[in-house]
Order: C-alpha cells, then structure tokens, then sequence
C-alpha cells in the first residue's frame, strides 16, 4: 500500500524542536473538530511529522494532515493513517 509523503523546504526559518513542533500538531489537531479526538497519534524526528490512527473517511484523513502541514516548523509529513474498513 502506497503511502504519502510531503516535503516542505524553507530558507533560514527559526528552526522549532521536534518536541514543540509535535505539541502544537497535537493542539492542532485536538481544535479541529473534523478529527476525532485521540484517533490520531504524532511523533516529529528532525522536523518531520508522521501521523498514525485509524479514521472513519477521508475527509478526517484530510483534515488532519492540512492540520500539521500548516505548522510552522514542519519540514514534511508521513501520513501512516487508515480508513476504518466498513
């Protein structure tokens, strides 16, 4: 199964730790009530945010990954969710 991958480069931006760039997807993704609480889990090595859970459809999916995208900091993302079968 294919997953996605995102790469965002940024020319001498204030570089965010690991650890508060993975506080504020958590935050992000906690406002967002188009993703279900606690169904997503994020972990952050040298900028990079990978997302992990099971989600009810697409449209979580999106969400959540326009959520962390956007962060400041961000240098890419792995999205390892899945759609919940049936």
């Amino acid at each position: 199964m294919p997953r996605d991958r995102l790469t965002v480069r940024s020319t001498g931006s204030p570089r965010f730790s690991d650890d508060q760039i993975a506080a504020e997807a958590v935050r992000r993704l906690s406002w967002d009530a188009a993703v279900p609480r606690d169904k997503v889990k994020v972990k952050v090595e040298r900028g990079r945010v990978t997302l992990r859970g099971v989600l009810q459809d697409v449209h979580q999916k999106t969400a959540a990954l326009e959520d962390v995208s956007r962060l400041f900091g961000v240098a890419g993302v792995t999205d390892r969710t899945r759609i919940k079968a049936g």
